[in-house]
């Protein structure tokens, strides 16, 4: 387990050049499936979604709650400056950041520091968000849009989040037989 712990991060990382463009379904429509869809297809969102509701559930009292809420919050902001074509020059070496940033605070989170964990985690979404606005369709709805991306990101990283406590349960259970 201890190898495997090193291993994942070095993993991740080799993952990162084929993520900087994975965007898809940027035309699918303007409406609230629109902007669901848009962070379920791209796997670099969907990973940085993943590793946000990890880092969540590692985190304790009011920073787990802190993050599940703020990613989706700063990620619809961002979604809205993309939207009315607000410059991020360096949005998408934010996303790549972003996932190995991510990953390694869900390995070891700063629990001492939970107002700034959740600040970092809330500043990557806001770059995120901006990548599915500016890629979102011509014509889009933007609130409905937004609304999707924010709603399919929270379904996320609570999906996350649960996922974890059940492993972590069945690990714990196995662990004492």
């Amino acid at each position: 387990m201890k190898k495997l712990k090193h291993l994942l991060p070095a993993i991740s990382l080799l993952l990162l050049p084929a993520l900087a463009q994975a965007h898809p379904g940027h035309g699918t429509g303007a409406s609230l499936l629109a902007g669901a869809v848009h962070p379920l297809l791209g796997l670099d969102h969907l990973l940085a979604l993943l590793a946000a509701g990890l880092l969540a559930w590692r985190m304790a009292g009011r920073a787990r709650i802190g993050i599940a809420i703020a990613f989706p919050a700063l990620m619809a902001l961002g979604a809205i400056a993309g939207l009315i074509r607000v410059p991020l020059s360096i949005t998408e070496v934010m996303i790549l950041l972003s996932i190995a940033v991510l990953a390694m605070l869900a390995l070891k989170p700063p629990r001492k520091f939970p107002v700034v964990t959740t600040l970092v985690a809330a500043l990557f979404a806001v770059f995120h968000g901006h990548a599915h606005g500016v890629e979102a369709a011509e014509g889009v709805a933007g609130p409905a849009f937004v609304a999707g991306m924010a709603l399919a990101s929270t379904l996320v990283i609570c999906a996350a989040m649960m996922g974890a406590q059940l492993f972590s349960q069945r690990l714990a259970a196995s662990a004492s037989r």
